[in-house]
């Protein structure tokens, strides 16, 4: 099936992969046990312009999410979740308990001394309210309504309250004091729905054929009775929509004026690397079945699902 890919994007021209790659894969597999995959890459590319200690940690934090997240993958999703919970609150590794507890617990230990007495506790806070999402949500995971209640949904199921406290962190500022503010809504609504429609846009293949119903091109399917061509469409619309939306929270944020706050100039600047990187990686990874393309490539025209893989294909000339 070959569907057209209507997505133009600013963002995209500024992704780029953290030029201590190599160091943070090492440092990632020495304390989290695990070879470095998607989570390692997936930094690396929204993060290039950080410390490498900073990269380190969001992808330890986030391998910690994706240890509990295989728990609703067994049987009984929720063996085991309360002595997770009880790690993190306790912010140190267990006694005793499984080889899986331990790493996490080692890991938890780490995370806490890195982000300190503010943005840890908004951590566990965050943990708690996805893993609890995640965990009542397996069995609904295909009985959506429409986009919009699809969309409530994964907004916690996405883990976004987490990736919140994690951008303060990679961006080097504590906006606890805005946790309940309405002024970043409009920001965070946007960063949200922009890192979503473009994970399910690339993702689409892979999870249609493992029948995991979350995906925005699938509710639209299966809801709107569009075809896939108008349901692509669709979260491509989406997709420019909500960079249009971060563009103009982000010029109201960053403009000269009394109110003007650095920390929130560079949470700003975060974010508009997070979104464009977050397309570059999710194009390449394997998660997907991304393919490598030259770095000033423009996004694809079209995408082409084949059974056992996605293919991209490309313009002949590149937009100057």
């Amino acid at each position: 099936m070959e569907l057209a890919l209507p997505l133009p994007s600013a963002l995209f021209g500024a992704a780029s992969v953290h030029p201590d790659g190599a160091w943070v894969r090492a440092q990632h597999e020495q304390w989290s046990g695990q070879r470095p995959g998607d989570v390692v890459e997936a930094c690396l590319h929204i993060a290039p312009h950080v410390p490498a200690e900073r990269v380190l940690e969001l992808a330890l934090l986030t391998t910690m999410f994706t240890g509990v997240d295989d728990l609703f993958e067994q049987a009984d999703p929720h063996t085991g979740l309360a002595a997770y919970v009880a790690v993190i609150r306790a912010g140190r590794s267990p006694a005793d308990g499984s080889p899986n507890l331990l790493e996490f617990g080692r890991v938890v230990e780490r995370t806490r001394r890195a982000f300190g007495p503010q943005l840890y506790p908004r951590v566990v806070t965050a943990f708690e309210q996805w893993a609890l999402c995640v965990a009542s949500g397996a069995a609904a995971a295909s009985g959506w309504d429409d986009l919009d209640s699809y969309l409530r949904f994964r907004r916690q199921d996405f883990g976004f309250d987490a990736m919140r406290v994690a951008s303060e962190y990679g961006a080097g500022v504590d906006l606890t004091d805005l946790e309940s503010s309405p002024l970043l809504d409009d920001l965070h609504t946007a960063c949200y729905e922009h890192a979503l429609f473009v994970n399910d846009l690339f993702s689409y293949r892979k999870e249609k054929q493992a029948g995991d119903g979350r995906n925005a091109v699938s509710v639209l399917v299966a809801t709107e009775a569009m075809t896939p061509q108008d349901a692509i469409n669709a979260v491509c619309e989406r997709i420019t929509a909500a960079e249009n939306a971060f563009g103009t929270q982000a010029r109201l944020l960053t403009r000269d004026g009394p109110e003007l706050r650095a920390d929130v100039v560079e949470y700003v600047r975060w974010w508009r690397q997070v979104l464009g990187g977050n397309i570059a990686w999710s194009l390449t990874t394997p998660r997907y079945n991304g393919v490598r393309h030259p770095a000033a490539s423009s996004l694809p025209t079209h995408m082409v699902l084949h059974p056992e893989r996605t293919e991209y294909r490309y313009a002949t000339t590149v937009p100057s």
